[in-house]
């Protein structure tokens, strides 16, 4: 269904295939007609799982959650497919009673489990008897691409950190017992952080009393490496300077899809079927596999089946710039070719590529068109005084002090979000503040904000965000000992991970660059125990021989096997950037290496999604 997750060692096509069946088997299970009623947070996730034709091969209408909306009145079943929130069931309490008529069922599916909670409020709002059918679609793990997965989880490092509330640590560690009842067991376990080592001791607890799972032989996947995003908070609070960053950072990128408005884009801004709203997809007939259309407004959809995003998404944008205008002279030398000189058999195979290289004129197009709007957003001279400033406190310039940038953008009363990014950076990179500095910024933003402002201050300080200095200085001592920041970073050809911000090698990465190193995680405790939270190893097998493979009387398929590229899962809890992917997918393109990367996160995030998770109220 998604040929793009397949891959050679850990195939994604085969998590995305079982949540799609258990999604065919409940709706075939529910007979006449039906109607699918979506929460909006699940419009884009029930994407990654399945295509919009298994649901006009049933019959089947999508619709977004609204109270006031009435479907007709032949429809007999009306399915909610919704996230365990309470909140929700106020709204879809009030659609259950604008919707209900006799010989009408009510089904409702919770993703990805059921909530005790949600079906109590659900009594209590009188409506719960009206439902024929509770049920929960457990889909832990989305796949994003051939080698990311995601919870799709955006506030779950707010839920953990400020709400206390661990629900998305247990689900973690639901998925990556789900992750090995597919792939197999993970023989070595490597972590650091607070949150990390729950999700593991769960994970741990639960194969252990799935003893099938518990019991049963190495898979797929060589080593689990488990990091929790509290470890690094500079990473996500700095600017990403990779092509898929930047446009994850400016427009958002929402489960593989980009939405931007037509008219950026002539040929499909006066494409007439486009212009009418043709229903059943978002770009007129050229968007089919959008469950949900939106015709005054582009969708470009973003993944590794995309052969030039694939080429593009984790280079420097200095780099694509370049490349794309390299793939413009190469189409234009290839359609200006003057074909009376050719042969017959010349034009031939001509016309067969034809239909090829219109593709890669369309998609250079659009790419073209994007790469055009950011480059309007970076050449402001606010974005490069941002990065400046930032480029500053990564070098640890003046970062026992009230910053001179900090204190103009509050007394010019600049974004509110902007600027606590830019303290919160500060402090993550003086690992804390001073209090004499703290309380200063405190008042400053109190005076030009209004009070208000201490709420979400006192966020960021549950958070870890904002805090008092200790004697430790973690990020001074790290970005030393593993060269955090290059001066001499190269962004095109690079050969650092820190071209991904141009500058900085975010911190994770570079944890998981050193543990692949022999002995590397030992080596590693040492340096990272002022890191906040517990360093932890674990061994669900007895080892023998490199990256978990038995040596001594291998069958030949084993024996094959040892010299393979080793699996490595790596799990941000807390949520990671197109960056950090980035910079593992660089790590594993280095044949040095001799590794495979597998990434799952609670969310990808950005500096403007995670503090919006933090801030609001």
């Amino acid at each position: 269904m998604f040929p793009y997750l397949r891959s050679q060692r850990v195939n994604l096509q085969l998590l995305q295939e079982t949540s799609a069946r258990e999604l065919e088997q409940h709706l075939d299970s529910i007979e006449g007609i039906k109607v699918i009623v979506l929460d909006e947070a699940m419009i884009g996730p029930l994407g990654l799982v399945t295509k919009p034709k298994i649901f006009t091969d049933r019959g089947i209408k999508l619709i977004a959650l609204k109270p006031d909306l009435r479907s007709p009145k032949e429809v007999q079943n009306i399915v909610y497919i919704v996230r365990p929130q309470v909140k929700l069931m106020d709204q879809l309490a009030a659609h259950v009673r604008n919707n209900n008529q006799a010989g009408r069922q009510f089904h409702i599916f919770f993703v990805p489990r059921r909530s005790c909670l949600c079906i109590k409020h659900l009594e209590n709002l009188d409506v719960v008897n009206t439902f024929m059918h509770f049920g929960e679609l457990t889909w832990n793990f989305l796949p994003l691409d051939s080698d990311v997965v995601s919870m799709e989880m955006p506030n779950a490092y707010r839920d953990v950190s400020i709400e206390g509330d661990t629900t998305a640590l247990y689900q973690a560690a639901v998925g990556l017992v789900q992750l090995q009842r597919l792939y197999g067991r993970i023989p070595k376990i490597y972590g650091k952080g607070v949150m990390a080592q729950f999700v593991w001791d769960h994970a741990k607890q639960l194969a252990i009393d799935e003893k099938s799972l518990y019991n049963g032989d190495k898979g797929a996947i060589d080593q689990l490496i488990l990091l929790d995003r509290g470890i690094d908070l500079l990473t996500p609070l700095a600017t990403q300077l990779t092509y898929e960053g930047l446009i994850d950072e400016f427009y958002g990128i929402r489960q593989n899809q980009l939405t931007l408005p037509g008219e950026h884009f002539p040929a499909y801004y006066t494409n007439p079927v486009a212009a009418s709203g043709s229903s059943g997809s978002t770009a007129g007939a050229e968007d089919p596999e959008r469950l949900i259309s939106d015709s005054d407004r582009k969708t470009i959809f973003l993944h590794s089946g995309e052969p030039l995003y694939g080429e593009l998404r984790n280079k420097n944008f200095n780099e694509v710039r370049m490349l794309l205008a390299r793939k413009v002279k190469d189409i234009q030398a290839q359609m200006n070719v003057n074909r009376q000189e050719q042969t017959v058999q010349e034009i031939k195979n001509f016309v067969d590529r034809l239909p090829q290289l219109m593709e890669q004129k369309k998609a250079t197009s659009e790419h073209t068109a994007i790469a055009g709007l950011i480059d309007e957003r970076i050449n402001l001279y606010s974005f490069n005084d941002d990065l400046a400033a930032e480029q500053e406190f990564m070098i640890c310039a003046d970062i026992d002090r009230p910053s001179a940038y900090i204190e103009d953008q509050i007394a010019r009363r600049s974004d509110l979000r902007n600027v606590l990014r830019l303290i919160c950076l500060q402090c993550a990179a003086a690992s804390g503040f001073k209090e004499r500095v703290l309380n200063y910024y405190k008042r400053e933003l109190a005076q030009v904000y209004g009070l208000e402002v201490l709420l979400t201050i006192s966020h960021l300080e549950k958070a870890g965000l904002l805090r008092a200095q200790t004697e430790s200085r973690a990020y001074a001592v790290l970005r030393k000992t593993l060269h955090l920041t290059v001066d001499d970073s190269v962004e095109v050809n690079p050969k650092d991970i820190s071209y991904v911000h141009s500058f900085y090698a975010p911190l994770t990465a570079r944890l998981v660059e050193h543990s692949l190193k022999p002995l590397g995680w030992q080596t590693l405790k040492s340096q990272i125990n002022n890191l906040p939270g517990p360093t932890f190893e674990d061994f669900q097998v007895q080892l023998i021989g490199i990256g978990g493979r038995h040596a001594g009387g291998a069958t030949p398929s084993e024996t094959s096997l040892l010299h393979a590229r080793r699996v490595v899962l790596v799990v941000f809890v807390g949520g990671c950037t197109f960056a950090e992917i980035a910079a593992l997918r660089f790590l594993a393109a280095q044949e040095d290496n001799n590794v495979e990367f597998v990434i799952a996160t609670t969310k990808v995030i950005n500096k403007h999604s995670f503090l919006d998770s933090l801030m609001s109220s």
